[in-house]
């Protein structure tokens, strides 16, 4: 096989071994488990007792009004700059509540 061939055959093989485009938009980074202790607001949601706020323009903020006071959600947080608290890019009920 000249050197053309291998090179082809090497980025074929690369390209199928690609994510798939469902897990290059789903949310990762560390993930915060509890109960909602205050009404969720545009900014904010507070989950046992800790206030998170909410990244703007992301999934979270989309989705903020559709959870409640009690429910067990799971929050994705997404580390902000040295010394700052980390802000919320997802909420999504709990698995099993």
């Amino acid at each position: 096989m000249n050197q053309r061939k291998l090179w082809l055959a090497t980025g074929v093989v690369l390209m199928g071994l690609q994510s798939h485009p469902v897990w290059a938009t789903r949310a990762v980074g560390p993930r915060i488990t509890g109960q909602i202790t205050a009404t969720p607001s545009a900014d904010r949601i507070e989950v046992d007792h800790h206030v998170y706020h909410i990244t703007a323009k992301t999934p979270a903020a989309r989705t903020y009004r559709s959870f409640f006071y009690g429910q067990t959600v799971d929050l994705i947080l997404e580390q902000t700059a040295a010394g700052q608290e980390p802000t919320v890019t997802a909420i999504v009920k709990h698995e099993g509540s």
